[in-house]
């Protein structure tokens, strides 16, 4: 829950989180020895914007520089606020046509502008929104990587760029998290709307392709949640995202593109901004659902209209560089892509995948003789049509009566996998239910069929041409599937028997991802919505993102530590809170005696006399 008010303990959390995870080396890097240029105060502005960033996710504010600026200078102690170096010693110098200094009033420097308060004679500034204005511009010409952003870029550079950013997002969520104990992730797509709208006409040209059989398109920017068309539909990269956007496009952010998502009610439309491709840990099948806290440790952004595959495959590599890998929990976006694009490439990695299908995945087709569904191999008498499918939505006791009947139908008719074909090597290796001693088969004899009948095991009658059937004939039958033939259904292989209790154990545990995604844009949680960011470019998102994610990790991980216990004890995100007893408005004279007692400090513990501005 978003915070009502900034403790002495929240904040702690906060400058601990910036400060250990290393994101701001990583944003703006210490100046090296030798180094030549203006000093100035860009490193420490650098690391208050990510601070405030921070904070403004704490009390559920967007992370605008507006409100960045006020959380800094308004709700935070004036100790607190020199700590920081919100205040801080006077550098700004007073220019010869500003207006008259009135003591009781602060200072308005730039031009008369009221952009930074400074008390000249106390020797005291404060930060000004021009101060964090420029830190962010500093950042966005370091970092920004995208093709409308950063249109002059090459090749090197704008990966080079695109991989610090992804260090700075996996610093601060790997500053907020624990070591694993399982290896089983989610991984699912969500709509990052920009705060600009998109040009018109690219609007209305994926609005016509959505026109056939659809009821019509609803307002865009007033939906939350998303999705991204798949390869089966031919829309995961609408666009050539090679190349280059326009320099320049007045009123919208350069970054962002038209794409596909879907809505809340389930129908596709069409929504301008990013897609945020967010890996979550939840339990391995067998472990409790208490076992671990749900936590991000990844994501990527990127243009709606990206490629869903090569951004996946790339966030997976990171996690997997950190933390054992196995499973991948999808939903029917990544059941839908091409076999040879996704599970194959995820098998080379050692990882397995957990899926469910839609009804134009329930084709039943001939593999030497057998039926294939699902990836999965049964006799070649089996009445597929009589396949208890899963439901739609169903009461724990319907799923009860549901799996008896998957469960029947798997020993009855379903082969038994002994060499998976799930990882690099592709070939798997199956046993007909009848030679596994599930059944008696007549292609198998008489005796055969007259020891199952005294076992009261089912008798299977084969078709009339069993003797052609490769699935009849072989005490094994291995199977190397192609993964670009849709036929042999590589895409749809997974380890668990579809609709059985082991694979809705293991597929269930998906949803989490989703309800990590309903507290981010909760606009009372972290607002990762519509207008949170104002900055453009793919590279000030991802970093607000990731600000945003680390929060949800904290109030994650100590939610879980208070229900369970768990958790390193030493962790500094899980100590408990000391007392609070509220706070007090401070005079005029207890403002300036806390200043001259942070600059007695700052000076050596000698007072000195304040120098006075030109």
């Amino acid at each position: 829950m978003s915070a009502k008010h900034l403790t002495p303990a929240l904040v702690d959390r906060t400058v601990h989180v910036i400060d250990s995870s290393g994101a701001l080396d990583l944003a703006c890097p210490p100046r090296q020895p030798g180094q030549r240029g203006r000093i100035g105060n860009i490193r420490d502005n650098t690391r208050l914007l990510l601070i405030g960033m921070h904070l403004c996710t704490r009390l559920g504010h967007e992370t605008t520089l507006s409100s960045i600026h006020q959380v800094l200078t308004e709700a935070l102690p004036r100790d607190k606020q020199w700590e920081l170096g919100v205040l801080r010693p006077t550098t700004t110098k007073k220019r010869a046509n500003d207006k008259p200094f009135d003591p009781d009033a602060p200072a308005l420097v730039k031009n008369g502008k009221p952009r930074k308060r400074i008390w000249t004679e106390d020797g005291v500034e404060e930060l000004s929104y021009d101060d964090l204005y420029n830190a962010a511009t500093a950042l966005r010409k370091r970092l920004d990587y995208g093709h409308g952003a950063a249109p002059g870029l090459d090749d090197a550079e704008r990966a080079a760029r695109q991989g610090a950013v992804e260090q700075i997002i996996d610093a601060l969520t790997a500053a907020t998290t624990i070591p694993r104990t399982g290896s089983t992730w989610a991984l699912d797509a969500t709509g990052q709307w920009a705060w600009t709208r998109g040009p018109s006409k690219r609007k209305k040209e994926l609005e016509k392709q959505l026109a056939d059989g659809a009821d019509g398109v609803k307002d865009p920017d007033a939906l939350e949640v998303a999705g991204i068309a798949t390869d089966d539909e031919g829309a995961t990269a609408p666009e050539d995202q090679s190349a280059p956007a326009p320099a320049t496009a007045r009123g919208r952010c350069l970054d962002a593109a038209w794409g596909y998502k879907t809505s809340k009610t389930g129908e596709k439309e069409v929504g301008f901004g990013f897609h945020q491709h967010t890996m979550c840990r939840v339990p391995d099948p067998t472990a409790d659902n208490d076992d671990e806290p749900l936590l991000i440790d990844g994501f990527i952004l990127t243009p709606a209209n990206a490629d869903v595959v090569d951004a996946s495959l790339g966030l997976i590599d990171r996690i997997r560089a950190r933390h054992a890998f196995t499973r991948l929990l999808g939903d029917m976006l990544y059941t839908n892509l091409k076999g040879g694009r996704w599970a194959v490439p995820l098998a080379q990695r050692g990882i397995e995948q957990g899926l469910a299908m839609r009804s134009d995945n329930h084709k039943v087709v001939d593999i030497n003789g057998a039926q294939m569904q699902h990836g999965w191999l049964h006799c070649a008498a089996a009445p597929m049509d009589q396949r208890p499918l899963p439901p739609d939505r169903a009461s724990a006791e319907e799923w009860e009566t549901f799996h008896d009947s998957v469960e029947e139908f798997q020993r009855n008719w379903a082969f038994d996998r002994k060499e998976s074909g799930l990882g690099k090597n592709l070939t798997s290796k199956w046993i007909c239910p009848a030679r596994a001693g599930r059944a008696g088969c007549h292609a198998l004899g008489a005796a055969q069929v007259q020891a199952a009948t005294e076992l009261e095991l089912p008798i299977i009658t084969p078709p009339g041409d069993w003797q052609t059937r490769r699935c009849c004939t072989g005490k094994t039958m291995d199977f190397t599937p192609n993964p670009d033939d849709v036929n042999h259904q590589r895409k749809l292989m997974q380890r668990e028997y579809y609709g059985s209790r082991r694979w809705r154990r293991l597929f269930k545990r998906r949803a989490l991802v989703e309800g990590a995604f309903g507290i981010l844009k909760n606009a009372s949680r972290q607002r990762l919505r519509r207008g949170q960011n104002r900055l453009p470019g793919l590279a000030m998102a991802s970093i607000v993102a990731a600000v945003k994610a680390s929060v949800f990790n904290e109030e994650q991980l100590r939610s879980w530590h208070d229900r369970t216990g768990r958790g390193p004890a030493d962790h500094p995100l899980l100590q408990p809170d000391p007392p609070y007893w509220g706070f007090r408005d401070l005079t005029k004279e207890e403002a300036k005696a806390v200043d001259a007692e942070r600059l007695r400090r700052l000076r050596g513990g000698h007072l000195q006399p304040v120098p006075q501005a030109a």
